[in-house]
């Protein structure tokens, strides 16, 4: 309500102020323009509040660690023994 008062006085001071002093008329209607938009966000502001923002991130679990140490220095892993006895044990199923 004061807000709209405000406009149509700011509209009625333009429209008297037209002849006599340009530049004021011009900031009176310029005020009578945005009044209604600064009134409309003035009222919307802090209405409603959500509890928290949604987050966008998304975790992404951690990918499994290969064991430190030497190239072949697995531990249990024996296809790393290149040797002419493990081969031929291998393939012939002897231990």
């Amino acid at each position: 309500m004061i807000s709209m008062s405000v406009r149509t006085l700011s509209v009625i001071a333009a429209v008297c102020l037209w002849n006599v002093e340009r530049h004021v008329a011009i900031v009176a209607l310029v005020l009578g323009a945005l009044l209604p938009y600064v009134a409309v966000v003035i009222a919307n502001a802090g209405r409603e509040k959500p509890p928290s923002l949604p987050s966008t991130f998304v975790s992404v679990p951690p990918r499994p660690e290969l064991p430190t140490g030497e190239p072949g220095d697995i531990s249990g892993d024996t296809s790393a023994d290149t040797s002419a006895e493990a081969r031929t044990e291998r393939s012939y199923g002897q231990s």
